[in-house]
């Protein structure tokens, strides 16, 4: 439940914000594959971003 509601409010603020990006940094390593998401966005003539730890 707590992802859903962190999906939605994501989407509400990602939709008021201009150019808004989802990245997925794979990498492939002898640990196998990894995926470090990202958001990114431009608000008010600057960029955010916010990658989960």
């Amino acid at each position: 439940m707590t992802r859903l509601c962190t999906l939605l409010l994501t989407a509400a603020l990602l939709a008021a914000c201009t150019d808004p990006r989802l990245n997925a940094g794979l990498s492939l390593g002898g640990d196998g594959l990894r995926v470090s998401p990202s958001i990114s966005a431009g608000l008010g003539g600057g960029r955010i971003a916010y990658a989960p730890p």
